[in-house]
């Protein structure tokens, strides 16, 4: 069971005294504790489920397009589904330590077939052939050219060039040639988090044309109040190799709990989500709503709102409580536990707690399960790339939806023993 002390949480955990301002939101203590009681108060149904009645809606507003959804496009008949048995099992295509995987961070489909595998445990980019044989390990762990200590996403250039990018801040991007391994490694820019699933624009000559997005954490407002529930401020960052990093746009920042000791992530907590798109854009929500918007790559400009509407996310006390209770684990802190117990119950779960794009520009929001549900089918949410909701694809139990190609998903199962098995589902679409 996955607990605060996690190395899968990727966050910090504990409660330490609070230290001097910090620019990035990775070097302050934190821990997991209750969600917010208030949030945003769009989208609220009367009751759980999905509306049945078949109706949206578009308007602009000073030139932002709105789009409002009370239920899906897809007729029950015509919904896509994801088939549960995999086409490829890396666990299983073959044997050995390269088909043994710990912490997969991402997986890719290359033009030709061939699956690429981010394993954060070895901090290797791997390698297979279509139906799953192993061909080659890239990278591993070190300081080196080519190595990781955070191997966390990846980037498909043109032709065989694979851009492997580390999770921390200022750390280490390793540019491979499939066939002739590593070509170059690149820095990313100081206090900067790469966002997931950067995507090429156009044909990059060079890495120092490749146009990537990152996360900026925030600085603290030493006259704020350090006391409630705040989100506090995040950069949207546009970054290229040897080039000065703009900032496009500011977000409110994952939901935080603020004391004069400690800073505290809550166990319901709204978390925000920003998501290259094909072609070069940029989607992002911050679950206040099922909810998203699309901004101008380039001015940071909102394009559009897409929303739906009437679906409750009402949360009970006793969803909460076991919820609280997972995250603690079996032998909590005392104080944590006594700080967690002096918080108040949401009313609300955030809207999703993931949100991703496919290769289509179609927009796939996760509902909220926590670690409490993590082995539940998953709920998505799925919008076209005008904003219609198009309808609910459930993916299988114990399955980590990490990529959705045209007519597969990529992702991770664990089994009953938690083995990871990176596989390939099916994914077919009777409507179109």
């Amino acid at each position: 069971m996955e607990t605060m002390s996690d190395p899968r949480n990727n966050r910090a955990s504990g409660v330490q005294p609070r230290r001097k301002p910090a620019t990035s939101a990775a070097t302050i203590p934190v821990v997991y504790v209750a969600a917010a009681v208030a949030t945003a108060a769009a989208v609220v149904g009367c009751g759980p489920g999905v509306p049945s009645a078949s109706t949206a809606t578009s308007r602009d507003s000073l030139g932002v397009a709105i789009v409002e959804s009370t239920a899906p496009r897809w007729p029950e008949s015509r919904g896509w589904r994801i088939d549960p048995a995999p086409t490829v099992d890396l666990a299983e295509s073959g044997a050995g330590a390269a088909h043994e995987f710990h912490y997969v961070r991402d997986l890719l489909r290359t033009a030709d077939g061939r699956l690429l595998v981010a394993d954060g445990g070895s901090q290797q980019l791997r390698v297979y052939d279509p139906a799953g044989a192993f061909v080659r390990a890239l990278g591993g762990e070190g300081d080196g050219p080519g190595e990781f200590r955070a191997l966390w996403t990846l980037a498909h250039l043109p032709g065989d060039t694979i851009v492997a990018i580390d999770l921390r801040a200022g750390g280490p991007a390793a540019v491979f040639d499939l066939d002739q391994s590593l070509v170059e490694t690149i820095r990313l820019p100081p206090n900067v988090n790469p966002v997931r699933h950067p995507t090429a624009v156009g044909r990059p000559a060079s890495t120092a044309d490749l146009r990537l997005w990152g996360r900026r954490g925030y600085v603290y407002d030493e006259q704020a109040p350090l006391d409630g529930f705040r989100r506090p401020p995040m950069a949207v960052v546009r970054y290229s190799p040897g080039r000065a990093t703009d900032t496009v746009l500011v977000l409110p920042g994952d939901e935080a709990y603020f004391t004069p000791e400690a800073d505290v992530i809550p166990v319901m907590g709204r978390r925000t989500h920003v998501v290259p798109t094909p072609g070069g854009g940029l989607v992002a929500g911050v679950a206040d709503a099922l909810e998203w918007t699309r901004y101008d790559p380039d001015a940071g400009a909102p394009q559009a709102i897409a929303r739906i509407l009437g679906v409750s996310l009402a949360v009970s006390r006793e969803a909460w409580e076991l919820e609280r209770r997972t995250r603690l684990g079996p032998n909590p802190n005392p104080y944590v536990e006594e700080l967690v117990g002096r918080l108040p119950v949401p009313a609300r779960k955030p809207a999703y707690e993931k949100l991703l794009v496919d290769g289509q520009g179609n927009v796939w929001a996760g509902e909220f399960l926590g670690l409490a549900r993590r082995d539940d089918p998953r709920k998505w949410y799925v919008w076209d790339g005008t904003g219609a909701w198009l309808g609910v694809v459930e993916t299988p139990e114990r399955f980590d939806l990490v990529r959705i190609g045209d007519d597969e998903v990529l992702g991770v199962r664990r089994d009953d023993n938690d083995v990871e098995h990176p596989q390939a589902l099916r994914l077919a679409k009777p409507g179109g």
